[in-house]
């Protein structure tokens, strides 16, 4: 478990040196401000450590034949997570293993559930009521801190997660992925509330 954790540092902090050089190298000449660098720097290292858990997801989950349906999970979170935040583990293994998990669910409760039209739009109207009242959930490991940028995100985050609410609402009658939307959704807002600290 001390090995884990020792690679685990290693490979965030080579993910943020990397970050940082290449964010250095864009604005050599002071052509963004304090705040569009920290943007940025936020954004690639996110936009790192999604893609690795992404790729990953893919390729595991296609091996059991549900290439389509990580597809569309990924495409929720992707577009959504980083904007409002949520569940956070200290390392990316644990990270790994959570996003794993938590795509095992989707699929179950996606393939083994079916719901209404109520009960859909409920499921819909009452995650994106958590996720309006909890959004952003601040990750303290991550470096943005200014407060119009964690507002800016957090309209993004409500407006992405609204959409893929009126998309599921109108795919309903005509394709069963309605479930994955709905079900990833109602994940994204569980995930709002995060760990205890003890």
């Amino acid at each position: 478990m001390h090995r884990v954790r020792k690679i685990d540092k290693r490979v965030v902090e080579m993910v943020r040196i990397i970050s940082k050089k290449v964010i250095q190298s864009i604005a050599t000449n002071d052509n963004y401000s304090k705040d569009e660098l920290e943007q940025m720097e936020y954004a690639l290292v996110t936009i790192l450590f999604e893609s690795i858990k992404v790729i990953s997801a893919i390729v595991i989950f296609s091996l059991f034949g549900y290439f389509k349906e990580t597809i569309i999970i990924q495409v929720i979170m992707f577009t959504v997570k980083p904007f409002i935040g949520g569940y956070h583990e200290e390392t990316q293994t644990k990270c790994l293993i959570t996003t794993m998990l938590s795509i095992t669910g989707i699929l179950i409760l996606s393939l083994q559930c079916n719901l209404s039209f109520i009960s859909n739009c409920i499921l819909i109207f009452l995650s994106i009521f958590c996720i309006w009242n909890q959004a952003p959930v601040i990750n303290l490991k991550m470096p943005i801190t200014r407060p119009e940028l964690i507002k800016k995100n957090r309209k993004k985050g409500l407006r992405n997660v609204m959409l893929f609410g009126i998309i599921s609402i109108v795919a309903y009658n005509y394709t069963s992925y309605y479930l994955i939307i709905t079900w990833t959704i109602l994940f994204l807002a569980m995930e709002m509330f995060n760990k205890r600290e003890l």
